[in-house]
């Protein structure tokens, strides 16, 4: 039967259609470079944020520290041990605070140095923050 009329010559042969679904090995791997190349460029630009916020944690802990410290202060006329101020580090995830008190010498009043050092990337480098009694927290070593 011979088929006359509009489409007729767009009939594909038997066994064979004209549209078939799928993409192409050329096709699929274009989408692989890009998505590659995206990920290149979004991985460690995840990453930097999240350490970032990471390092939040120790500069609020250290100012938590201060305030501690002040109040303990105004009431002691002197500055006390984490445990005698009533310092919480239980709720620290990325670092770990320690207090040097320093007695007065030589014409100057006693003194603290509150430190936070942690690892907030999982490399071998530690992150460390300082802070004094009239300072603000001191990135001292970035990791």
């Amino acid at each position: 039967m011979i088929r006359r009329g509009v489409g007729a010559h767009l009939k594909a042969p038997r066994g064979r259609r004209k549209n078939q679904g799928g993409f192409t090995l050329l096709e699929v791997m274009a989408v692989g470079v890009i998505i590659g190349i995206l990920a290149g460029v979004a991985i460690p630009t995840y990453l930097s944020y999240l350490k970032r916020a990471r390092q939040v944690e120790a500069p609020v802990a250290l100012n938590e520290v201060k305030r501690l410290e002040a109040m303990y202060f105004a009431f002691n006329g002197g500055y006390g041990t984490l445990n005698v101020i009533g310092y919480q580090s239980s709720e620290l995830r990325y670092y770990t605070v320690t207090l040097e008190l320093i007695p007065p010498s030589a014409g100057q009043p006693a003194s603290y140095k509150a430190t936070a050092t942690g690892n907030i990337d999982s490399d071998p480098d530690q992150d460390i923050w300082t802070i004094v009694p009239d300072g603000t927290p001191e990135h001292v070593q970035v990791d």
